[in-house]
């Protein structure tokens, strides 16, 4: 997982050190090497950007239309593989001095990585930050009919109307098709470009290489996400990076106990800093939460020059798994991301979701939907509105009755993610592969998937037998004229 996409590592790292601590070797290649302690068979090969993680200022996507999520995530891909020249990334590929039984990979916006299984004849894990779209379905032929599987970046659920189906199938098919002749022959030149170990002349196609893994393990659940038809191969494992929390910094501790009317949490994740946030809608936070009875933690730093509410604790980094554990927290005011919405599920607080960018709006959707939070869009958010939705998520029991059923609803689980995460990794390495879990419909082209050739004879047939009968009732019909 060469690429630093931090919130996209930390949903499948506790599976690498777990992989370790059951006796596995396991070569890590990222940006997020570990820090201060060492884990046994865990090795890093640390391929963090020279200027470190990169500043990615979220705001000019906010407006972004259904179409433009596409074509945005083809930019990205592009910029992201200015990381493929990174030196020990370079030499990791290059290296002919190490053997593997198995790779994992995330191929999202980096598909090229797939050559890494060639390169160590090896069977190949796909791992996935979100439910699986359509660019990624098609290489697994995974159902992703587009009446109720919807796109994760454009923000409707599986509840769809008539608009939302039309620009579904309008994203779909750019992934689908579109995207055969725009983005994945960038792809391959970036592999052909940064792939060349040795051996790379025998490599199969992109596609076959992509068709070819033996796995695929999603950082999503159907608590958190919508239900759609999956594949022996494709494995829920959102929720990985839940752990069992652990006591709070006393300082932490003493503030949430002493909160006579509960606290809320507020964090906007690793990306969005509410510094670059305009004025205004920067205020509409800071005026509603200095009128709440409740305490506040916020994930931010704050300028010297900004002045903070009385009932106001802010910190640069806060331990939120174990905040939103606490009993004593009655909201949490989110960006969307995943990883929150399921801690928040997990822990059965009510929600308020102010989305800026890919999944973030669909993830709110979905929570909108199941009755446990409210949604403000960006445009929509303003003093009024922020404190109206506070206000009805605090007092109205209903948010916190159908959070708690929604986390019984994650929790009810025949065995933990990560744990599901393991065996099956395991059971790939057992099995050489483990080819039978993919679909013997990944032989078909297009045509013969969709039944083009089919419908295509059925309607020549049709035509045929329909000009033979009328055929032969005007030759009939001539007859008995005649007579």
């Amino acid at each position: 997982m060469p690429m630093p996409l931090k919130s996209h590592f930390s949903g499948f790292q506790p599976m690498f050190e777990e992989l370790a601590r059951r006796g596995h070797n396991v070569t890590v290649v990222s940006a997020f090497p570990l820090k201060d302690r060492r884990v046994p068979n865990y090795t890093d090969v640390d391929v963090m950007p020279s200027r470190g993680v990169p500043d990615f200022d979220v705001m000019h996507l906010i407006n972004s239309n259904f179409m433009i999520s596409v074509t945005n995530s083809w930019f990205f891909a592009n910029l992201l593989s200015n990381q493929l020249e990174q030196p020990n990334l370079k030499d990791f590929v290059r290296s002919d001095d190490n053997s593997f039984d198995l790779v994992l990979i995330e191929s999202f916006l980096q598909e090229y990585t797939v050559a890494l299984g060639h390169k160590f004849s090896a069977p190949v894990v796909n791992l996935s930050p979100s439910m699986v779209w359509v660019s990624a379905s098609k290489w697994l032929h995974l159902p992703a009919i587009f009446s109720y599987v919807p796109d994760c970046c454009i923000g409707i659920t599986d509840d769809m109307s008539f608009v939302d189906r039309l620009k579904n199938t309008i994203v779909g098919l750019m992934e689908m098709v579109v995207e055969d002749y725009l983005y994945i022959p960038m792809m391959k030149t970036k592999m052909s470009k940064h792939f060349a170990y040795t051996g790379w002349q025998s490599r199969p196609t992109l596609e076959q290489m992509l068709n070819n893994v033996s796995l695929t393990l999603m950082n999503a659940h159907h608590a958190v996400g919508v239900c759609r038809p999956y594949l022996p191969g494709v494995i829920e494992v959102g929720g990985m990076h839940i752990k069992e929390p652990k006591p709070l910094p006393k300082d932490l501790q003493d503030y949430i106990d002493s909160a006579s009317h509960g606290v809320i949490f507020f964090s906007f994740g690793s990306i969005i800093n509410l510094s670059n946030l305009p004025k205004e809608k920067l205020n509409s936070f800071l005026n509603v939460i200095s009128r709440l009875k409740q305490k506040v933690i916020m994930k931010w730093v704050p300028d010297k020059s900004i002045k903070l509410p009385h009932n106001v604790k802010v910190g640069s980094w806060l331990p939120q798994n174990d905040i939103l554990a606490h009993s004593n927290v009655k909201l949490f005011i989110t960006h969307g991301g995943l990883h929150s919405i399921e801690e928040a599920v997990y822990y059965g607080k009510p929600v308020i979701g102010i989305p800026f960018f890919a999944d973030q709006r669909s993830n709110m959707k979905v929570v909108e939907k199941n009755g446990y939070g409210k949604l403000i869009t960006y445009n929509e958010l303003t003093e009024e509105s922020f404190g109206n939705a506070v206000e009805e998520v605090i007092t109205n029991p209903t948010f916190k009755d159908k959070s708690m059923i929604q986390s019984q609803v994650y929790r009810d689980q025949p065995m933990k993610p990560l744990d599901r995460a393991v065996y099956w990794i395991e059971y790939v390495i057992r099995n050489d592969g483990a080819k039978y879990l993919k679909s013997d419909s990944i032989g078909l082209n297009t045509a013969q998937y969709f039944l083009f050739d089919i419908t295509l004879f059925l309607f020549l047939l049709t035509v045929i037998i329909a000009w033979l009968v009328y055929c032969g009732t005007v030759k009939i019909s001539s007859k008995c004229i005649t007579n």
